[in-house]
């Protein structure tokens, strides 16, 4: 999990420290305490009002964003396999299809009635 830090334009993000509720700890004061030498400036210094102060508690590589990027790339390949496939059926389907047509042949050794 972590935790950005918002400063009007300015922002930083830190790591939160793993416990039951991480999300409880990203506060303004959280990002106070973890502010190095101005690292984002506005925060430590008083142009930052309160008010233009926000946080916001995210986590990376989620189960959802996860699942949503493995079935974008099975519908891609599905979809580069089928077009490479395609042309082949087609002419396949197409051979049958002669095959399958009658045509009547006539036995020229036959005395014809």
């Amino acid at each position: 999990m972590f935790c950005k830090c918002f400063c009007g334009s300015n922002s930083t993000i830190f790591e939160l420290p793993v416990i039951e509720k991480p999300c409880g700890n990203c506060t303004k004061q959280f990002c106070l305490d973890n502010v190095e030498n101005g690292i984002c400036d506005g925060i430590a210094d008083e142009t930052c009002p309160s008010n233009d102060f926000k946080t916001a508690c995210f986590a990376r590589d989620s189960f959802k964003d996860e699942i949503i990027v493995r079935v974008f790339l099975i519908a891609v390949v599905g979809l580069i396999v089928f077009a490479l496939i395609i042309p082949f059926y087609t002419k396949w389907k197409k051979d049958q299809k002669l095959r399958r047509q009658y045509t009547q042949v006539i036995d020229q050794d036959m005395p014809s009635q």
